[in-house]
């Protein structure tokens, strides 16, 4: 009976589904993540692919090699009528076949000479393919920022909750001892009101934080491409580390590898081939033409009824007038290099301004978190006071509970210190390209 017993249990716990372990995360594997599964870089590693065949697709200094085979359906043959070789005879009719219903032709057209067309067109196609890989690595930075943003702002609401979880527990301490002084008659009926109203106000900034957090959460799981379903657990906290910055360092780094710029500098590369290659359509091209051709009246593979036949020529090809369609592509050349050097001038100026405004965000924020630090501790010890203070009727329970309200606003500022010190970090990162280890512990 036991043994069947056990049996059983053992069953039923095979059919239960396994419980899902919650998934651990550190900052660096959710930045793996959201490179594996973002769909937008995925799309820009598609596009370098597809450049990359368009730039094969571009060697026209290759020969163009075509088999092209005929048979005639239907024909109307030439007829010519021929007068008698003597006289008074009659006129004869001949009909004429100068085609055959079966052809063959194998071409082979090699360019020689087209002015740099090919050329510039195959320098234009390699300058897609960088376009495409530039693009490719901007989408892997914005990722990777973008995740950065996700999991600091979630670590921060995690501190942010403790901090409420700690002002309601403080407030509820309080209410529990005043309660107890106005049993016996030492605290009046203002004081426990207030005391009340300070424990229901400390709720709903909890309720509030929980839910942004778990809001938070869904957006890292979808960054992350993780089920909504999987529990997510953070490993670490957020943090900091002064980071010696040097301005001039970050703006040579932003000017010359910052993604855009490098976007924009291979555009007006890429308009300056176009532009020559409007002047060339004034030049003529130059090819040679090869054709070997097999031609018969029946299809047959064994005798002799096949007739061959081959030509080379050189071909030249230049447009005389086009509709001044040359002219307008000339100007219309110039002006798409002019609109890309202005571009390039107020994009570097906007880069010029971003990095020094994150620069000195980066160290007013840093000053702000050392001053946060203060601000805590004073204000912890500023809740030490009041509450003995209260204690023995030096102060109201106004200023007790604006102790509390202090310290929480203390520990508030300090986390939002530290989350924009750790963005403007990442933020410089990502425009200077340079390794800034200032967010992690």
């Amino acid at each position: 009976m036991r043994r069947g017993l056990i049996l059983l249990l053992l069953g039923l716990s095979a059919t239960l589904p396994a419980q899902q372990l919650p998934l651990e995360l550190t900052l660096e594997r959710a930045v793996q993540l959201a490179l594996e599964n973002s769909k937008a870089h995925q799309v820009s590693e598609l596009e370098v692919r597809g450049a990359r065949f368009r730039q094969l697709g571009n060697l026209g200094f290759l020969p163009q090699v075509t088999l092209s085979g005929t048979k005639n359906l239907k024909e109307k043959l030439m007829t010519i009528v021929m007068p008698s070789f003597t006289p008074g005879g009659e006129t004869q009719s001949f009909n004429l076949d100068f085609t055959m219903n079966y052809e063959f032709t194998l071409q082979v057209v090699q360019p020689v000479f087209t002015g740099g067309k090919i050329l510039l067109g195959n320098k234009n196609a390699l300058l897609d393919l960088q376009l495409a890989r530039e693009r490719e690595r901007n989408s892997r930075e914005e990722t990777a920022l973008n995740a950065r943003k996700a999991f600091y702002n979630i670590q921060v609401l995690d501190e942010l909750l403790k901090a409420h979880r700690e002002a309601l527990q403080l407030a509820e301490n309080s209410h529990a001892n005043i309660k107890q002084s106005f049993d016996l008659g030492m605290a009046s009926q203002y004081d426990l009101l207030r005391a009340e109203l300070a424990v229901r106000s400390a709720r709903p900034a909890i309720t509030q934080t929980e839910t942004l957090r778990q809001v938070s959460m869904l957006g890292l799981k979808q960054l992350l491409g993780i089920p909504e379903e999987q529990e997510v657990r953070l490993l670490g906290e957020l943090g900091f580390a002064e980071v010696r910055l040097e301005l001039d360092g970050l703006l040579d780094g932003a000017l010359t590898g910052r993604s855009e710029i490098r976007q924009l500098d291979l555009t007006r590369r890429k308009v300056d081939n176009l532009e020559k290659l409007a002047w060339a359509q004034f030049l003529p091209d130059f090819s040679i033409v090869a054709s070997y051709n097999y031609r018969a009246d029946t299809f047959r593979l064994r005798g002799r009824t096949w007739e061959n036949y081959y030509t080379i020529n050189l071909g030249v090809s230049l447009p005389l007038f086009t509709g001044l369609k040359r002219s307008s592509q000339v100007g219309e050349a110039k002006v798409a290099r002019h609109i890309a050097e202005l571009n390039m001038r107020q994009l570097q100026d906007a880069t010029r301004l971003e990095v020094r405004s994150k620069y000195l965000s980066a160290q007013q924020e840093y000053e702000n978190i050392l001053l946060g630090q203060k601000n805590v501790e004073t204000a912890r010890e500023g809740v030490r006071i009041a509450e003995l203070s209260y204690q023995e009727g030096l102060i109201t329970v106004l200023e007790l509970n604006s102790s509390h309200n202090e310290l929480t606003r203390a520990r508030v500022g300090y986390l939002q210190a530290l989350y924009n010190y750790n963005i403007a970090l990442a933020e410089l990162q990502k425009l200077a390209g340079v390794d800034l280890h200032g967010g992690e512990k």
